[in-house]
C-alpha cells in the first residue's frame, strides 16, 4: 500500500509543469540553507575569527620574540666588541690602582685615556643603536660612560651587588632582572635591562674592569607595540618571577602578576587558550617562552571585541538571502519553462568537470543554443588543457630562474673573496680603499636583493655593476679597466636586475683571464626605436666556435651559465623576439649585446 502511494505521488510530481517542478525543488533548497545560515552564521563567523586570531596571535608573537631575541643579542655582541676594543689600550693594562682620597674614590687624570675608552663605547653604542647607555668601570674604579648623565650616583653603584656580582663572575655573561634604580641610568623613574661582564686582559687573564650595558624597556615595547591590530589588553612580557617586565601601559611595568594568571601563563611552554578574567570577560590568551631567562610573551585580546561585528553579518546574510529567495522563485517562474530544463542538463555536465576533470568532452546530442554552449564548452576545455601545460611549463623554468637568480644574487665567493681583499687592503694600511670596497660590496648586494624586487631600473643596475666592477678592477688591477658609457635617456627605463653582472662576470673569468695581458671591457647602451640595447665589449680571448654554436642551440654551457641564464630570464619576460646577440671571434674579444623592449611611454618608477 505504502509502495503504491509513493509511486502515485512520484508520478504525480513527475506530471507537473517543469515550472511548477522548479519550484518544488528550489523552495526547499533555499528557503531551509536560509533557515541554517541565520541560525550558524553567527556560531560559524566567530569561530573562524577565532581561530584566524589564533594563528596570526602565534605568527605575531614568534615574529616578536625572534626581534626581541635579536636585540638582546645584540647587547651582548655589543659587550663582546668593547671587550676587545678595550683590549687594545695599553694604559689602561698598565694602570696601577690608585689610593682613595678623603674616602671617595679616585678619579683618573688621564683625559686622553677617558676620551679614548669613551670613544670605544660611543663607537660600539653607533653598531648597536638598541643598546640605550653604556658604563665602563676600571679596576681603579674609575667610571667611563657613553653620556655624563651615567656618573650620577657611581658611588652608589660601585657599593651594589650588580656591581659585586660582576666582579665575583669569571668574564661570563650575566643578566640582571628588568628594574629601576639610581645610578647608572639616564633616568632613574624608567625601567632598564642590564648585562654585565668582566672585562678581562685577553693575553693575562687580569682583570681590566667591568662592564654595564642598558637596554631600556621602551626598546622592548616599542617592538610589539606597532604589530597586529591595536587591542584594549595586548601584549607584555612577564618573567619567570611573574613579574611583568615590559608593557605597552607603564603602570603594569614591575607589577606581580595575579595569582591565577600566573598559573594560567606558567602553566605549559606555549599557551594558547580561552580563559574568563575576574570581572567574567573572556578573553584570548597566548604566553609563548623565549630569552635566556624563562621570560615569556603574553596576549590578551578580548572574545566580546572579535565577535562584535558577527550579529551584524548574520543580520545582513538574512536580509541579503530573504531577497535571493525572492528573485530565485520569480526567475524560476519565468525560465523554468523555457531553458530550465536544458540548461540543468548542462549543468550537471559541468558538475562533472568540476568533480572529475576536464579531459572527458562534453556530451552533446542536439544543434540547439545549449548544444552550442556544449560545443564551445569542449572547444574551451581543449584549450584549457592546453594553458594548463602551457602555464605549468612556465612556472617550472620561472622557479628554476628564480633559484639560479638568488644563488647568483648570493654569490658566497665573491663575498668571500672581496672580504679578503678589504682585509688585505686593512692590513697593508689602505683603510681608505678598504673603505670604498666595503662600501661597493653594500652596494652591490643593496641593488642585488632589491627588497625582492624581480625589475630594476637601469640606473639601479649600473649602480649595481659600477660596484662589481670597483671590487674586481680592486682585485685584479693589473688585469683589465673598464668604461661604462650608458645614454641617459635610459636610466629610468625598466631592467631585470642582474642582466649586465654575470655578462661582465663572464668577460673577466672567461675572457681577460685567459689573455694573459691588460684588458678592456666597455658597457655601452642606446635606443633604438623601441628596443633599449645594452652592449658589454672586451678585448679578451673570445668565444670558441663550438661554445657559440652551443649558445645559439640552446645547450647549457658550464662556463656560460650566467649568459644562458640571462637570455633565458630576458626571453620569459618579454618574448622570443628579445634576448642576447654574441658577436665574437676567438683571440680578438666579444661583443654581447642585450635587447630589451621599451615601454611605450611607461617608465619604471625611480
Amino acid at each position: 500500500m505504502n509502495g503504491q502511494v509513493q509511486t502515485g505521488r512520484f508520478r504525480w510530481f513527475r506530471n507537473q509543469r517543469i515550472q511548477n517542478k522548479i519550484i518544488f525543488v528550489y523552495l526547499p533548497l533555499i528557503v531551509i540553507p536560509l533557515l541554517l545560515l541565520g541560525l550558524f552564521s553567527y556560531t560559524t563567523n566567530t569561530n573562524s575569527i577565532v581561530s584566524k586570531t589564533k594563528k596570526n596571535m602565534l605568527d605575531e608573537s614568534r615574529l616578536i620574540t625572534t626581534r626581541i631575541d635579536t636585540l638582546l643579542v645584540n647587547a651582548e655582541s655589543f659587550a663582546n666588541i668593547a671587550m676587545l676594543d678595550l683590549n687594545k689600550e695599553v694604559k689602561l693594562k698598565t694602570l696601577e690602582l690608585a689610593s682613595k682620597h678623603d674616602g671617595e674614590f679616585p678619579i683618573s687624570d688621564d683625559h686622553v685615556l677617558r676620551n679614548q675608552i669613551e670613544n670605544k663605547l660611543d663607537f660600539a653604542q653607533l653598531i648597536f643603536h638598541d643598546v640605550e647607555s653604556a658604563v665602563f668601570v676600571d679596576r681603579n674604579q674609575n667610571v667611563y660612560t657613553t653620556d655624563p648623565k651615567l656618573m650620577v650616583g657611581s658611588a652608589m653603584g660601585l657599593a651594589s651587588e650588580l656591581y659585586r656580582e660582576v666582579e665575583r663572575s669569571n668574564g661570563i655573561m650575566l643578566w640582571f632582572p628588568m628594574q629601576k634604580r639610581g645610578f647608572w641610568v639616564l633616568d632613574k623613574d624608567k625601567a632598564v635591562l642590564t648585562v654585565g661582564k668582566k672585562i678581562l686582559d685577553t693575553e693575562t687573564m687580569e682583570t681590566l674592569g667591568y662592564l654595564f650595558v642598558n637596554i631600556n624597556e621602551k626598546t622592548l615595547s616599542n617592538i610589539y607595540n606597532p604589530v597586529g591590530p591595536v587591542q584594549a589588553n595586548g601584549y607584555y612580557i612577564v618573567d619567570s618571577r611573574g613579574i611583568v617586565i615590559s608593557a605597552g601601559n607603564e603602570g603594569q611595568i614591575l607589577k606581580p602578576l595575579e595569582p591565577e594568571r600566573k598559573r594560567e601563563i606558567m602553566s605549559g611552554d606555549t599557551v594558547l587558550q580561552e580563559i574568563r578574567k575576574e570581572n567574567g570577560e573572556k578573553v584570548l590568551l597566548t604566553a609563548m617562552p623565549f630569552g635566556h631567562a624563562d621570560w615569556k610573551l603574553v596576549n590578551e585580546i578580548s572574545l566580546a571585541d572579535l565577535t562584535r561585528e558577527t550579529a551584524k553579518v548574520s543580520r545582513i546574510i538574512l536580509i541579503v538571502g530573504s531577497l535571493c529567495l525572492l528573485l530565485a522563485l520569480l526567475g524560476a517562474i519565468i525560465l523554468s519553462g523555457v531553458i530550465a530544463a536544458p540548461i540543468m542538463a548542462l549543468a550537471k555536465h559541468m558538475t562533472r568537470i568540476r568533480n572529475e576533470n576536464i579531459d572527458r568532452p562534453v556530451e552533446v546530442k542536439s544543434r540547439d543554443e545549449v548544444g552550442m554552449l556544449g560545443a564551445g564548452l569542449n572547444m574551451m576545455l581543449g584549450r584549457v588543457n592546453d594553458l594548463i601545460v602551457k602555464v605549468r611549463e612556465e612556472q617550472q623554468q620561472k622557479r628554476e630562474y628564480e633559484l639560479a637568480l638568488i644563488q647568483e644574487q648570493i654569490k658566497p665567493h665573491f663575498f668571500y673573496n672581496t672580504l679578503d681583499l678589504i682585509y688585505v687592503l686593512c692590513k697593508t694600511g689602505e683603510s681608505e680603499e678598504a673603505g670604498k670596497a666595503t662600501k661597493a660590496l653594500a652596494d652591490f648586494y643593496r641593488v642585488a636583493l632589491s627588497n625582492g624586487k624581480e625589475i630594476i631600473t637601469v640606473r639601479e643596475e649600473l649602480q649595481n655593476l659600477n660596484s662589481y666592477l670597483y671590487i674586481q678592477s680592486t682585485r685584479y688591477s693589473d688585469l683589465f679597466d673598464f668604461r661604462i658609457n650608458v645614454s641617459t635617456e635610459l636610466l629610468n627605463y625598466a631592467i631585470p636586475k642582474l642582466t649586465l653582472q654575470p655578462l661582465v662576470e663572464n668577460s673577466i673569468y672567461h675572457g681577460l683571464k685567459e689573455k694573459g695581458s691588460f684588458g678592456h671591457i666597455t658597457i655601452e647602451g642606446r635606443k633604438r626605436e623601441e628596443v633599449m640595447e645594452l652592449v658589454v665589449r672586451d678585448d679578451g680571448v673570445g668565444f670558441l666556435p663550438a661554445q657559440l654554436e652551443r649558445l645559439k642551440e640552446g645547450k647549457e654551457d658550464s662556463e656560460n651559465f650566467g649568459l644562458k641564464s640571462v637570455e633565458d630570464r630576458i626571453r620569459l619576460y618579454f618574448g622570443d623576439r628579445y634576448g642576447v646577440r654574441i658577436h665574437s671571434r676567438r683571440g680578438e674579444g666579444a661583443e654581447i649585446t642585450v635587447m630589451i623592449p621599451l615601454s611605450r611611454g611607461e617608465q619604471a618608477d625611480v
